[in-house]
């Protein structure tokens, strides 16, 4: 047996999000490299590369894996052929013509990775025993160090359901190469946290043990307050990427009143690619006379971006480093 691959650290370009989705399709497929080499015919270094995320694969080869994993190979040739147009540096659409997976077929992906229901007397407590309700967020750009406080409700989809996983990616902000890279995140209410993966630098992950286990189709509200650590520098956005069914998102950011943001876009329905761009094109916002802005999102998709960005302000002289 092979060693483990490395985790692909999300950064929004085109090639590490093919290999994030396609290890997610073998992922589904509960497939090991071996068995994959022997289903395609390649071997185990070229299926391992193809999910590796440091080259576009070849179109034979992504395909094959796709098909040896029983993905949608119509689909999934349109995909890596916008991925494929996006690495021209001639291409007009660049990677706002890229739709990746999961799409809104077949059934049973629809609302992610994992169906929704599960048999009869399941105690398993990952993604697939539950579904988000509800996520709530506020934002403070206006304190010393940016500070959210995130209100969850979940639903569970099975009975027993004990703990589930939280995670949240805190991307470097372009430029920022300080070696700390860090996140606080504390409970607020609704149980208590136990360590989890460090998969990455900027993936953190932890485990909330719930107060009482849940039966199918009961509600659980959790809240959680996530803080930057002190001078490190956040990325000038705030996006909910649902991987699971999620059904409502409402998202506030205040600013500080002396850093007023130079624009604030509305990010509904995004590819991850989109999400870095320092100018992503879509709808633009103002803050309100709170400094605020508040965008609500409903029928999201899985694995695409909702929520906001925004350029910073010019810093003035005697202002404070930006959140």
């Amino acid at each position: 047996m092979g060693r483990p691959q490395k985790e692909i650290v999300r950064d929004g370009s085109p090639v590490r999000e093919f290999a994030y989705w396609l290890r997610d399709l073998r992922s589904t497929a509960d497939l090991t490299l071996e068995q994959l080499a022997v289903r395609t015919k390649y071997g185990r270094t070229t299926v391992s590369d193809a999910l590796a995320g440091r080259q576009h694969p070849t179109r034979a080869v992504a395909l094959a894996v796709v098909g040896a994993c029983g993905g949608d190979v119509r689909q999934w040739a349109e995909y890596w052929a916008q991925v494929r147009r996006a690495l021209d540096p001639d291409s007009p659409d660049g990677t706002a013509g890229i739709t990746p997976p999961p799409w809104d077929t077949p059934a049973d992906r629809a609302h992610g990775v994992h169906a929704e229901q599960c048999p009869a007397g399941c105690t398993r407590t990952d993604p697939h025993g539950w579904y988000t309700e509800s996520v709530q967020t506020r934002l403070r750009l206006d304190t010393t160090t940016p500070e959210a406080v995130e209100r969850r409700v979940v639903v569970a989809t099975c009975d027993e359901l004990a703990h589930i996983p939280v995670a949240v990616s805190v991307p470097r902000r372009p430029g920022d190469t300080t070696p700390g890279h860090g996140l606080e995140m504390s409970v607020v209410r609704g149980g208590r946290l136990e360590p989890g993966d460090r998969r990455y630098e900027s993936y953190f992950e932890r485990r909330l043990v719930l107060p009482a286990t849940l039966a199918a189709g009961h509600r659980h509200v959790y809240e959680l307050r996530l803080r930057i650590p002190p001078a490190q520098p956040m990325a000038p956005h705030f996006v909910h990427v649902p991987l699971t069914r999620s059904e409502n998102f409402r998202l506030e950011v205040h600013f500080d009143p002396a850093r007023l943001p130079r624009a604030v876009w509305q990010l509904a329905g995004v590819p991850p690619s989109v999400i870095y761009q320092q100018t992503p094109g879509t709808p633009a916002l103002r803050p309100d006379g709170r400094c605020a802005v508040a965008v609500e999102f409903t029928s999201m998709r899985v694995g695409y971006g909702y929520g906001l960005s925004w350029q910073d302000a010019r810093p003035g002289p005697g202002s404070r480093p930006g959140a």
